[in-house]
């Protein structure tokens, strides 16, 4: 009996340290940087591998959808865009972003950003990594989101 006792103990104590996260647990306003690399493909021309940079502000709501502004560095001059989406979480704190993004002044191509993530609870932060940009980018570009925010905050420059 004492070693049944032993081991509910045990396991209560194990599922108590996983963390349990939701769309209120990822709700604020974030520093967003990614560092890596983008290959694009064009048809009918060589890949062309550089290296690129992406630095902004996004706010997440407790309905799931995000939205803010962004720097692009690395494929010409920087570039500035508005960014828009949805955040789905799982329990287990990983997810996935859906994001549209379209540069300032110009017009929405349709395209949509998708990233797979997890957030570290105890930290206030979402590592995450692009797995889809668009045809012909190929992104290798791993991202860090730091909540400077509990409020989910407009973003603008």
């Amino acid at each position: 009996m004492k070693r049944f006792i032993l081991l509910v103990l045990v396991m209560c104590a194990v599922a108590a340290a996983q963390p349990t996260c939701g769309p209120e647990s990822i709700r604020g306003t974030y520093a967003v940087s990614y560092l890596g690399w983008m290959t694009i493909a064009q048809p009918g021309a060589a890949p062309v591998t550089m290296a690129g940079t992406i630095l902004g502000v996004m706010s997440i709501g407790s309905d799931g959808k995000l939205s803010g502004v962004g720097a692009v560095a690395g494929m010409g001059p920087v570039t500035d865009y508005d960014v828009w989406g949805t955040v789905e979480i799982k329990s287990d704190c990983t997810g996935t972003m859906r994001m549209r993004v379209k540069p300032k002044g110009g017009q929405d191509k349709g395209e949509i950003e998708i990233d797979r993530f997890v957030f570290l609870p105890e930290e206030r932060a979402i590592l995450t990594t692009i797995v889809d940009m668009g045809p012909g980018i190929y992104p290798a570009l791993l991202g860090t989101w730091k909540r400077i925010s509990p409020v989910p905050n407009a973003a603008n420059w």
